[in-house]
């Protein structure tokens, strides 16, 4: 389900709130509920609900916390010491809280998943963005091994993981493969901005 937005959506977008002086909002469940307001999108709703199941139906525990510990910038963290006891956990609250938005407000209707289609050309275009990152920005490959696992559940979340973490952690980019991610974002249908934000790092 794709929100009428040119910005970043669902999970992803959601992500993005976490920036470094995100605790001075209160909770991490206080800031989803900043987002699960009356006046939400259902769609937007419906795309953060979908994002979060996939993710905790279809990855580990240990990929799931390396790709919101990776697309948040490291701000929210999970285990003992950690914010969160665990990414399922996590994500388990946030189906929960879309899911109590939902039968409050209602539902929009729902809709495939878009272009699964297109997995070998994320999964392609992955391996070429993170072939060249530095061990110091990807440690022992784990961002790069959960985005293609991310891969197998949803493309279309794979590659918005991707562009999210590629400008937290800084991660170059050829331009002519910046070139292809933009034309791949047409194919998902995507708003204007959610892969032109990373041109920057092409520079």
């Amino acid at each position: 389900m794709r929100p009428a937005s040119s910005f970043d959506f669902g999970l992803t977008g959601f992500a993005e709130r976490f920036h470094q002086d995100w605790r001075h909002d209160g909770s991490a469940v206080n800031l989803l509920a900043s987002l699960l307001g009356p006046d939400t999108d259902p769609r937007e709703v419906e795309a953060l609900r979908s994002d979060a199941l996939l993710m905790r139906r279809g990855l580990t525990g240990e990929k799931i916390e390396t790709l919101w510990g990776a697309g948040t910038g490291g701000t929210f963290w999970f285990g003992p010491d950690g914010l969160w006891p665990s990414g399922p956990s996590w994500l388990e609250v946030v189906v929960e809280r879309c899911d109590q938005w939902l039968r409050t407000y209602g539902a929009p209707e729902p809709e495939p998943e878009p272009a699964r289609e297109l997995a070998d050309t994320v999964a392609a275009e992955i391996r070429t963005m993170t072939a060249a990152v530095p061990e110091r920005l990807d440690p022992g490959h784990a961002v790069a091994d959960a985005l293609l696992r991310c891969v197998q559940v949803s493309p279309d979340l794979a590659f918005r993981w991707s562009l999210r973490i590629a400008r937290q952690r800084g991660w170059p980019l050829e331009r002519s493969q910046y070139e292809r991610l933009v034309a791949l974002g047409e194919q998902f249908e995507y708003g204007e901005f959610i892969v032109s934000d990373a041109e920057y790092l092409t520079e």
